[in-house]
C-alpha cells in the first residue's frame, strides 16, 4: 500500500535523488508532472503541473491556440511513460479550462491556464502537488532549475517509445539578458532559462510543463513552458521563455477559492549579475529587480523616472505638469480627499486613514 501524504504539503518529491539534452526521469521524481491528452486519440499534446488535489496549471496556448475544450481532454497523473503499463498512474477528465483573461496569442504574454479536474486525486509518493512561487520571489541569473516533459527530443524528433518522462537541468537567464538575446519581446511576466551553448531546452510537447527550483527540501515552480525564439529547439543563445508564476498569485487564488495551492517565496542569494547586462533598446536597470524594467511588449516603463523634472536644487513651491508623474489624486464625487503614489500599472499606494474611517 502506498503511503498517503499530508494533503497540505506541496513541493515534496521523496523519490527524487537529484526535453532536449536531458535524460530519463525515474518514477516519482517529479510527482506533480501531468500529461494532458486528447481523450479520443490518447494523444499527448501538453504538460502541466498538479497544484492541489483538484487543479492543474498549464499554458494558455495549449487551449487557446488549439481550440481544445475541457470535454476533449484527459489529464494523466503519476505517469512514467506515455506508452505501456504505468503502475502508479491515474487519470481524470476535465470539467473546466480557465485561460488568463489577458492572454495574448501574438505576444504570448500571460500564457497560463487552470484546469479543474472532474474529481480530486489522492496524494501518493508518485502524485503530489508542486508549490508555486509567491509574489516577490527573485530568481537571479545562473540559478539552477529543472524542466520536465514528454516533448520532442530534438527539432522534429519525437520521444522514442515507450516515451519516458525527460528531465534536464538548466540555469536561469536573467530577463535583461534574455531581452537582448531575443531582441525584445520579454516582459516582466516571463522568466527565461536554458543552456546558452544549446542542446538543453524544452521542445514541442513540453508546453505547459513546470520549471522548478529546490529551496531547502521543497520544490517550487518558477515558470511554465511557454515559447522559444527560433523555430528549432535547443539552439545556441536561444533560452526557453516561461510564464513567471510569481506574477499570478492573486489571479490563481481568485480562480481557486477553496483548498488554495501552496505559495512559497523563493529568494535568490548573492547579487544579480543580470542588472549589469546592457544592449540597444534595453531600458536602464533598476535596483528593485531585474524584471521591473518592462511592463509590456509595446512600452518599456522604468520606475522612478521623471523626464519632465529638471530640479537640481530648492523647489519653487509650484510644480509644473509632469514633474512628479507618480502623484495621484484620490477623489470622492470629484473632490480631492487624499494623495497617492502610482507604484504599478494598476496600483496606487495611499494612507490607510483615507479609507479606514
Amino acid at each position: 500500500m502506498l503511503l498517503q501524504l499530508d494533503a497540505n504539503l506541496c513541493g515534496v518529491a521523496n523519490l527524487n535523488n537529484k526535453i532536449v539534452g536531458g535524460q530519463n526521469a525515474t518514477a516519482g521524481s517529479w510527482p506533480w508532472q501531468v500529461s494532458i491528452r486528447l481523450t479520443d486519440y490518447n494523444f499527448h499534446f501538453c504538460g502541466g503541473s498538479l497544484i492541489n488535489s483538484g487543479w492543474v496549471l498549464t499554458a494558455a496556448h495549449c487551449f487557446a491556440n488549439t481550440k481544445y475544450t475541457a470535454s476533449q481532454v484527459t489529464v494523466y497523473l503519476g505517469t512514467e511513460t506515455l506508452h505501456g503499463t504505468n503502475m502508479n498512474q491515474v487519470f481524470r477528465s476535465v470539467t473546466s479550462v480557465t485561460i488568463h483573461p489577458n492572454y495574448d496569442a501574438n505576444t504570448v504574454n500571460n500564457d497560463l491556464a487552470l484546469l479543474q479536474l472532474s474529481s480530486t486525486v489522492t496524494f501518493t509518493p508518485y502524485i503530489t502537488p508542486i508549490c508555486l512561487a509567491a509574489s516577490g520571489s527573485t530568481f537571479f541569473n545562473g540559478t539552477l532549475s529543472w524542466v520536465t516533459g514528454w516533448g520532442n527530443i530534438a527539432t522534429g524528433a519525437s520521444l522514442p517509445s515507450p516515451g519516458y518522462l525527460q528531465e534536464v537541468q538548466v540555469p536561469i537567464i536573467g530577463n535583461r539578458q534574455c531581452f537582448c538575446l531575443y531582441g525584445g519581446g520579454i516582459t516582466g511576466n516571463m522568466i527565461c532559462a536554458g543552456a546558452l551553448p544549446g542542446n538543453k531546452d524544452p521542445c514541442n510537447g513540453d508546453s505547459g510543463g513546470a520549471l522548478v527550483i529546490k529551496q531547502g527540501s521543497i520544490w517550487i515552480q518558477a515558470g511554465i513552458v511557454s515559447f522559444g525564439k527560433d523555430q528549432g529547439c535547443a539552439q545556441a543563445n536561444d533560452p526557453g521563455a516561461f510564464t513567471r508564476v510569481s506574477q499570478y498569485q492573486n489571479w490563481i487564488n481568485q480562480v481557486i477559492t477553496s483548498n488554495q495551492p501552496g505559495f512559497v517565496t523563493y529568494t535568490s542569494s548573492g547579487t544579480n549579475a543580470d542588472l549589469n547586462v546592457s544592449c540597444s533598446n534595453l531600458p536602464p536597470a533598476t535596483t528593485v529587480s531585474s524584471v521591473a524594467f518592462i511592463s509590456s511588449l509595446s512600452a518599456a516603463v522604468v520606475c522612478g523616472n521623471a523626464n519632465l523634472n529638471d530640479l537640481s536644487g530648492a523647489g519653487t513651491g509650484l510644480a509644473s505638469a509632469g514633474m512628479w508623474p507618480w502623484m495621484a489624486s484620490v477623489q470622492r464625487n470629484g473632490t480631492h480627499v487624499c494623495g497617492g503614489t502610482l507604484i504599478a500599472a494598476q496600483f496606487v499606494m495611499s494612507s490607510a486613514d483615507c479609507f479606514s474611517g
